[in-house]
């Protein structure tokens, strides 16, 4: 197979990109814009779907600095599913330029570039070719919030991707090689403080972009001062390239050698699950809620990475869908009752179940996901999780998981409550748009198609997991 066609949904989307500069300049309509990613990243979408078709074993390239195979396909349609989501939810969008469908369709060639990611040069270049979109997406509101959230998110950002280049460079400077393969081949244990401090001064870059407890204080603030659709790629996008290059990266460049990082990921992970859904219990304002909780599920996600073995690796593939289905559709309700706002509060919801019956019920369904009810996809992830904790003989990790979800539940009943109050009568009742309702009804036929019969993923996440038949 040749470069050109293993990459196929990457130059497409690169292509796209040049095709909306140049629409860009021929029309200020930014729906021409609008169009034309939704096209790309459609086309995209479609073939990484062909390739799929190929049942790739792991393809590198550029000296090994580029890995095609299923794992990297699996993370292209989840990021091409979260830039659809963001295209869709900001269309009526009037206060955006022509530039946002292109910022976006970069962020997303970040994301996929994380899961080809075979080496420390391609992972850095994944990192920022994401981050830099995001910082402008984030002010795009011209408003106090937003450039303040803007501020704290670049200035942080910065910081952090300072230190994930210097771990890299230590890297470099341990082992004599760029490749995650040589990693995996040579590293038994840390047998260097330079290599040691490498490896943790990358791990705190990576896991900045995942928001892991202590590393998470950015995301409450740029969650609510930047745009709802916006949020919403941050919040499904985002993670999923940060897990996808987590997972790969110490899964396995560092396959060998778990015993001195896998315990302090599992600390990380029971932490992060706990202080995330601990602090989404008060808060008022939406966003700041799924911010929070989003944290919290950044700990169910290291989880995967933290058992070390293939139904870890696994689970946390799986668990990425119904989270991201449940991210899509509880933003695309946000986005119809904030309206031209930015800022949605619990109290907003009042009412709503009374005024518009069917977003009501659809964000229940998706709530109860986030929740991990049964018969939701949520459910079924964290159950895969659990599954994976106690087979890697990690109790803690399982007690962990069930304390995060019970309070979880927690946060996430105070909005299906105030659906059904009567104190918000008075307001008006949200309407629906065309992008809103697409993605809501797909997030609500996924989460529950999942809970019901999630074979069919779980065939695909079990042939992306492939990367670790390499060992």
């Amino acid at each position: 197979m040749s470069l050109f066609h293993a990459m196929l949904p990457e130059y497409i989307v690169v292509g796209f990109i040049l095709i909306s500069l140049l629409g860009n300049m021929l029309s200020r309509q930014r729906h021409v814009a609008s169009w034309l990613s939704l096209i790309g990243m459609l086309s995209a979408f479609g073939a990484s779907w062909n390739l799929w078709s190929y049942s790739l074993k792991p393809h590198m390239f550029v000296g090994g600095g580029v890995v095609v195979d299923n794992y990297s396909l699996f993370v292209n349609l989840l990021v091409l599913l979260a830039g659809l989501g963001t295209i869709l939810l900001g269309w009526r969008e009037k206060r955006w330029g022509t530039e946002f469908p292109v910022l976006v369709m970069l962020a997303v060639l970040g994301m996929m570039i994380l899961g080809l990611a075979g080496n420390t040069i391609t992972l850095f270049l994944g990192i920022e070719i994401l981050s830099l979109p995001l910082y402008i997406l984030a002010a795009s509101t011209h408003t106090a919030l937003g450039g303040e959230a803007a501020l704290k998110y670049l200035l942080l950002g910065a910081f952090s991707s300072g230190i994930l280049l210097f771990g890299l460079a230590l890297l470099y400077g341990a082992m004599g090689s760029l490749t995650f393969v040589t990693f995996a081949k040579t590293v038994a244990a840390p047998t260097s403080p330079l290599l040691w401090a490498g490896v943790v001064l990358s791990l705190v870059g990576i896991l900045f972009k995942l928001g892991v407890v202590p590393f998470h204080m950015w995301v409450p603030d740029v969650y609510e001062g930047s745009p709802t659709a916006v949020t919403q790629l941050m919040a499904f996008g985002t993670k999923v390239g940060a897990a996808a290059i987590l997972l790969r990266f110490m899964d396995f460049g560092f396959y060998a050698s778990p015993g001195w990082w896998g315990p302090a990921l599992g600390y990380l992970a029971v932490l992060t699950m706990i202080v995330g859904n601990l602090l989404a219990l008060p808060q008022k304002d939406l966003k700041r809620l799924f911010a929070y909780s989003g944290i919290g599920h950044a700990g169910f996600l290291l989880i995967g990475v933290a058992t070390h073995n293939l139904d870890g690796a696994r689970a946390l593939l799986f668990y990425l869908l119904p989270y991201g289905l449940a991210v899509l559709g509880a933003f695309a309700v946000l986005s119809l009752v904030a309206g031209d706002r930015d800022q949605v509060s619990v109290a907003d919801l009042s009412g709503l179940a009374k005024k518009r019956p069917v977003m009501a019920a659809f964000f229940i369904v998706v709530m109860l996901s986030f929740a991990g009810i049964p018969l939701t996809g949520g459910f079924v992830g964290k159950f895969f999780l659990l599954q994976a904790a106690l087979f890697a003989n990690q109790p803690g990790l399982a007690i962990g998981l069930v304390l995060g979800t019970v309070l979880g539940l927690g946060a996430y009943l105070r909005p299906v409550q105030a659906l059904f109050s009567a104190d918000g009568d008075d307001q008006v009742a949200p309407n629906w748009t065309v992008g809103s309702a697409v993605v809501l009804v797909v997030a609500v036929i996924g989460t529950i198609g999942l809970g019901v019969y999630p074979t069919p993923i779980v065939h695909m996440v079990n042939q992306s997991a492939n990367f670790f038949w390499l060992h």
